[in-house]
């Protein structure tokens, strides 16, 4: 059984109810399912900015999936992924690096609709 790493991307679609987000739902309701926290930091700062409350969302995806941490070991190989990936992407930047790099360390396949990802191992982009 594989498990999914979903970023906030993926996120955003699946709760605005859009084609993309009808794509990613079998994964969030039948998969076992993490997401970064710093992809929690991303869905709060774009609710903050769109003035909508994040409480709900928040309380969806703690109930619904593993909420993966910050570590050290995640920051230097984001580092890592950030350098090598940006030689061909140039938008492809560091919290790029950090999801990805928490994927890999929790040996999961990435869930993202970034294009920024399209050329990485272990993703799955939906389009």
């Amino acid at each position: 059984m594989n498990k999914y790493v979903l970023d906030s991307s993926a996120w955003v679609e699946y709760f605005g109810g859009t084609p993309r987000g009808a794509k990613i739902r079998p994964f969030i309701e039948e998969e076992t399912i993490a997401t970064s926290i710093i992809a929690i930091a991303e869905l709060a700062d774009k609710c903050e900015r769109e003035g909508r409350p994040f409480e709900n969302y928040l309380r969806f995806i703690q109930h619904r999936c593993e909420i993966l941490p910050l570590t050290i070991g995640i920051s230097v190989e984001a580092a890592k992924l950030k350098n090598q990936i940006r030689k061909n992407s140039t938008k492809f930047g560091l919290i790029d690096g950090i999801h990805l790099a928490t994927s890999s360390d929790a040996s999961a396949i990435f869930i993202t609709t970034d294009m920024d990802f399209k050329d990485a191992k272990d993703v799955l982009l939906i389009s």
